[in-house]
């Protein structure tokens, strides 16, 4: 009787599947594969094919590389689904299908992605997710770094990167792809100061801009 019940509580608190989203900072990946191995859902999806970021710069799928660096971490491929179609965040949200073609619930998730990414996922996750028909709950991470951690894309890129996700979350409300957010006061002073600084909102790359 007791086992009856344990299970009742750990199907409960354990949570579904991770879906990594594809970008070109494979410790999203890393992440990712870490989430897993650490027991927090029994299943791994890698979600990306070429977008922002990537598209000119990467030969193969986001999810694809994404897979490779979760293997070599130990995670058996036969837990890890591959979406390879998606150029950007609101295409990953919806490729909720592969989950359901292959029978994996999808109401309790983790998100995956860059840190200053984290706002922007989670808006578009509450505007786009389909939750087959019941509340779906999510929770979003990333890799655990600050600012002082992100070494790998010059100040500049960074910067402009940021800038341009804080006009989506400002802009793409009214476009029907992400929840509305609040922007502070201070955030928006930060925005004004940089760009009079001479930062330009962009990504890396400017192909399949939207979403």
């Amino acid at each position: 009787m007791d086992n009856k019940w344990a299970r009742v509580l750990w199907d409960y608190l354990c949570l579904d599947v991770i879906i990594g989203l594809g970008c070109h900072d494979v410790r999203v990946a890393e992440r990712s594969a870490d989430l897993f191995l650490e027991g927090l859902a029994p299943w791994l999806l890698f979600t990306g094919y070429l977008g922002n970021q990537t598209a000119g710069v990467w030969t193969r799928p986001e999810a694809d590389v994404f897979l490779d660096v979760a293997l070599r971490m130990g995670v058996p491929r036969g837990n890890i689904l591959l979406e390879t179609e998606a150029t950007n965040t609101g295409e990953n949200i919806r490729f909720y299908r592969l989950l359901k073609e292959n029978n994996i619930p999808a109401h309790r998730v983790i998100l995956v992605q860059q840190p200053f990414m984290e706002r922007r996922v989670f808006a578009t996750f509450l505007r786009q997710w389909h939750d087959q028909g019941e509340h779906t709950h999510a929770i979003v991470t990333s890799p655990q770094m600050g600012i002082s951690a992100y070494p790998h894309l010059t100040s500049r890129t960074y910067m402009s990167m940021m800038l341009c996700v804080l006009e989506r979350i400002r802009d793409y409300p009214q476009k029907g792809f992400q929840l509305e957010q609040e922007i502070t006061p201070s955030t928006l002073s930060a925005y004004q100061w940089l760009l009079h600084a001479g930062y330009f909102p962009r990504l890396m790359h400017n192909t399949h801009a939207h979403a």
